[in-house]
């Protein structure tokens, strides 16, 4: 990637593609306002609206943010390599490998605490298991409060959020079926 910014690019292909910024926050589900802080990196975005950018704007989402590949079909713990979205404070582990007609997609998710997500919703399905910690989704209005061992498996196109209220870490393994890396070989 290039010296520009996760918001420099966002804010390229969003014209390049001919639309507003009004037109890719709906595509993308999330509101003009926090699209408009996002490509000027006042905020940060979680990977689902990053996917939901990237195919609004018709880019694969490695266009807009390279994230460490997983080519083969095991990963083991401590070998993962964990990564941020333009330093924002969660951090991932993926943990699935991408294949011609897969369509899952799993990370491991750390959330620091008083860690808030953007709204956002999106095609597809969505399933969340515990590890460590506490936290809140979100989904359509409705609080989960789930804890280590806990589960939610939900319809994503409601609009939803993540939080970690607590005074830990949370680490949450969340699976679902929204393209977040197209890196078959």
């Amino acid at each position: 990637m290039s010296e520009e910014t996760l918001g420099q690019r966002l804010r390229r292909y969003r014209r390049a593609s001919g639309k507003t910024l009004v037109q890719v926050a709906r595509e993308a589900g999330l509101s003009a306002g926090f699209l408009s802080q996002a490509e000027r990196d006042i905020t940060g975005l979680s990977l689902s609206s990053l996917a939901n950018i990237a195919h609004a704007v018709g880019v694969a989402v490695s266009e807009l943010f390279e994230s460490p590949r997983q080519d083969a079909p095991d990963s083991h713990a401590g070998q993962r390599q964990s990564y941020t979205v333009a330093n924002m404070p969660q951090r991932y582990e993926r943990l699935t490998t991408t294949y011609s007609g897969s369509v899952l997609n799993a990370v491991k998710l750390t959330l620091p605490p008083g860690y808030r997500s953007e709204v956002v919703a999106h095609s597809g399905d969505e399933f969340v298991y515990v590890l460590s910690g506490t936290v809140t989704y979100q989904v359509n209005g409705c609080d989960y409060v789930l804890a280590a061992g806990d589960s939610l498996h939900f319809d994503p196109q409601q609009k939803h959020a993540i939080r970690n209220e607590s005074n830990g870490n949370t680490e949450v393994i969340s699976v679902g079926t929204l393209p977040l890396f197209e890196d078959t070989p």
